[in-house]
């Protein structure tokens, strides 16, 4: 009797086994990937394998976006950006100008051509640590206190670094635009078209369709871009990355550690 129950138990714990080692390579990568998220910090050469432009992994720069006043939103530019209830600006300025946006951009054998983590650069200089870009008037010591929100949501599956001053006139247009086509939609009817154009342009770096653009809010002369959030929707923490002198050298979202999907 008990020789009969111990094999039982032996092959209850074989077919345990064999469920968790039969799902799906994305499945593992997704979990695993959700733990990273969850993470505070980001470490030089996480950031230095995600950017490394080499194998799989393929470093973009999409083009210029405007700080006329140095103070950054990132946000989801479909859902959240303009809004300042939903989003807030960060604890650190840059000095007026328009930088470079990079992307890196995965080519995943489990998950298609993926945007793995953008950058805002502001200096070619190496950056020595990275830390939680905090809301302003919070600092990094109050990452865990109730009621401060260190990161950013998407809903729409985009995501921008995004000028202070700009994010209003984006708020702006969009509230125009809503008021002359209260039935429209602003992706479908408006911005799909211009992912559509990227698309044609950068094939090799995108999914069809498009997974990012620069734009131009009208009339305003200031640009920013915007860009697919790795996997999707989900809540997304941005990065200083810092100097030696702790000045700001860039600014990272990582949406997907490419490790895990390559």
């Amino acid at each position: 009797m008990f020789g009969f129950l111990k094999k039982k138990n032996k092959v209850s714990a074989t077919e345990e086994k064999k469920n968790v080692e039969t799902k799906p390579p994305i499945q593992v990568a997704f979990e695993k990937n959700l733990e990273f998220l969850k993470r505070n910090a980001l470490d030089v050469e996480t950031v230095r394998n995600l950017f490394k432009n080499q194998g799989r992994m393929e470093t973009i720069r999409i083009g210029m976006t405007d700080f006329p006043s140095g103070e950054i939103v990132i946000a989801d530019p479909l859902v959240y950006l303009g809004n300042e209830r939903y989003t807030h600006l960060l604890n650190r300025k840059i000095p007026v100008g328009a930088y470079p946006i990079e992307l890196a951009v995965c080519h995943s054998p489990i998950a298609g051509v993926r945007i793995a983590a953008a950058r805002l650069k502001v200096r070619e200089e190496d950056v020595c640590r990275y830390e939680v870009a905090m809301p302003k008037g919070t600092t990094i010591e109050q990452i865990n206190e109730p009621g401060i929100l260190a990161g950013f949501g998407v809903d729409a599956g985009l995501a921008c670094f995004c000028d202070g001053a700009v994010a209003g006139e984006y708020d702006t247009f969009q509230s125009k635009w809503h008021q002359e086509r209260p039935e429209g939609n602003l992706y479908d009817d408006y911005f799909a078209e211009l992912f559509a154009e990227s698309y044609q342009e950068w094939p090799q770096v995108q999914r069809e369709g498009g997974d990012f653009i620069t734009w131009e809010v009208p009339g305003t002369g200031h640009s920013f871009s915007m860009f697919a959030s790795g996997l999707g929707d989900g809540f997304y923490t941005g990065f200083w990355g810092l100097n030696s002198e702790d000045e700001v050298c860039e600014l990272v979202i990582p949406f997907m550690n490419s490790e895990y999907f390559i």
